[in-house]
């Protein structure tokens, strides 16, 4: 027997949607399930959503493609053959309102930047909103007073879980010869004071505010223009036979972020699997294998792309003549600084 219209209901469990009441046939009809059955998010005339249907113990399911989000609202229709079409509004998952975002980290961790500082990393305890940066990062001077143009507007800069934002300090007021450099100056001052601030109010991925909002208080110091010499580096061998790290330590802080990808570890088999932390405001690179260190030669292979907090890359100072074509005097590539292991 074929149920009535009456007896046929649309649900919503988790993250799937079912048509109860309804036997389906044991194949699906010529024109798919999609024919069926429809989810559409919000109102308007929008397509039907993307996702996946299945027969599971004999109730028709849809399951989207990418998670319901909390606060919309979704429209489902089931058109059964030869009966009425059923239509169903069906609100998504309750939206936890309790805070749970916070500023986890910050980089460049030491509290004195170059006045020519290039970026800074801001990394969040889950993941935040797009596009709301601009209104809740500020720089403060030493009276409180906010100050503009310190960064570069545009599109932000975050990871694939974006929890990590990479802010970039206004590069036209960083490199001399330019305009902003001239009138404006860099964005910070030697000998002077300031605050990061990063407002309460900007709002997680799921639309809620984080726990508190947070302050890093630094100071200005002198430019750097001169490019990281690993010549100057110090490596500290571990010993053989055990798991200790391997540690390089720079005379002056390098960018977190590069520090993380950029040094690698390699004997005459190939490359060395192991963890990378840092130390001592970024001016420490350490290196724990996943095994014991064996007894023989290894080497560090750096990428000259490294950079330290002003964006000064092995063998090139960012701020490069500006008439002159950068990318013809730029290289990049890898340099191998042995070590031994006894």
């Amino acid at each position: 027997m074929i149920a009535t219209a009456q007896a046929i209901s649309i649900q919503l469990e988790g993250n799937t949607f079912k048509v109860a009441g309804w036997t389906p046939p044991a194949s699906a009809p010529a024109a798919g399930w999609p024919s069926l059955l429809t989810v559409r998010a919000g109102s308007g005339d929008v397509p039907p959503m993307a996702g996946s249907y299945a027969v599971e113990r004999g109730v028709l399911v849809f399951r989207p493609a990418y998670p319901l989000a909390a606060g919309v609202t979704y429209r489902a229709t089931f058109q059964p053959p030869g009966g009425a079409r059923i239509e169903r509004t069906l609100e998504g998952p309750h939206v936890n309102a309790t805070p749970v975002a916070r500023v986890d980290h910050i980089y460049p961790s030491t509290d004195v930047l170059p006045g020519n500082e290039l970026k800074a990393y801001i990394y969040f305890s889950t993941s935040m909103s797009r596009g709301e940066a601009a209104q809740h990062i500020h720089i403060l001077d030493a009276d409180g007073k906010p100050l503009n143009g310190v960064f570069l507007p545009g599109e932000e800069l975050w990871d694939p879980k974006v929890q990590r934002l990479t802010v970039i300090f206004d590069p036209g007021r960083i490199k001399r010869g330019l305009t902003s450099n001239e009138k404006m100056g860099p964005p910070i001052a030697d000998g002077k004071r300031y605050t990061l601030v990063i407002d309460r109010e900007w709002k997680d991925a799921r639309g809620v505010p984080m726990v508190d909002s947070f302050r890093k208080t630094f100071r200005g110091g002198p430019e750097d223009r001169q490019p990281p010499d690993p010549k100057q580096w110090r490596i500290t061998a571990p010993k053989a036979g055990t798991s200790g790290a391997l540690v390089v330590d720079f005379p002056e802080p390098m960018d977190y972020a590069l520090l993380q990808r950029m040094i690698q570890v390699s004997d005459a088999h190939g490359r060395i699997d192991g963890v990378v932390a840092t130390d001592h405001n970024e001016m420490q690179w350490r290196f724990t294998p996943r095994a014991a260190w064996k007894p023989g030669a290894y080497r560090l292979v750096v990428d000259t792309a490294i950079e330290d907090l002003a964006g000064n890359h092995i063998g090139q100072p960012f701020d490069v003549d500006v008439f002159e074509n950068v990318t013809e005097h730029i290289t990049t590539g890898t340099i191998d600084l042995p070590f031994n292991v006894r």
